[in-house]
């Protein structure tokens, strides 16, 4: 019995690891589709809808919380990503979305959450949260998580990536040179 209970206490403390892809475990997808429209508060209580940043290459990162470190990892490396997508290609406006999923008990972030979310790994974008913010990062990381998405600025899904520090500015440079492509 005393087996069993162990093995099950085991279990129980791995459950909340899964989804979760590290830096040598990932998968990537590309798609073609618009991105699923979402609008939800970000760490400062302002309002932020996804469509809004079609005219710009859009960077989604669904994100969970503390409980998990791969996550926790790309929110830390997230401002240098935006800071070297900002300087690579000077054609095109680059924004960078977090959609943060959960806390540390797994409950959806709240706005207190996302705020000391964003001040503890020093964040610069918009840190979305709330239950549909939970709901849209979890319908929407069937690849594991942290998940990056490139958008195109037609709002479509050019890359889906999941792991930490799997995309880097030179494949949002890509898809936009793609973008560039298939419009002329």
């Amino acid at each position: 019995m005393r087996k069993y209970q162990l093995f099950m206490v085991f279990i129980l403390l791995l459950f909340p690891l899964t989804g979760c892809i590290g830096g040598d475990d990932t998968e990537t997808q590309d798609e073609g589709g618009k991105i699923p429209s979402l609008t939800a508060p970000n760490q400062h209580g302002e309002n932020i809808t996804l469509s809004n940043f079609e005219g710009a290459m859009l960077v989604l990162l669904l994100n969970m919380g503390e409980w998990c470190e791969y996550c926790i990892q790309a929110a830390e490396n997230s401002t240098a990503l935006i800071e070297e997508m900002e300087t690579i290609d000077n054609r095109y406006n680059v924004s960078f979305v977090e959609v943060l999923g959960s806390d540390e008990a797994s409950d959806p972030a709240d706005q207190e959450y996302a705020m000391n979310w964003s001040i503890e790994h020093n964040t610069s974008h918009h840190v979305l949260h709330s239950e549909i913010a939970k709901d849209y990062a979890v319908d929407n990381t069937d690849i594991g998580f942290p998940c990056y998405i490139i958008v195109d600025l037609d709002g479509v899904q050019r890359l889906k990536s999941a792991g930490v520090n799997t995309i880097t500015a030179e494949d949002v440079q890509e898809q936009y040179e793609i973008y560039l492509s298939e419009k002329a």
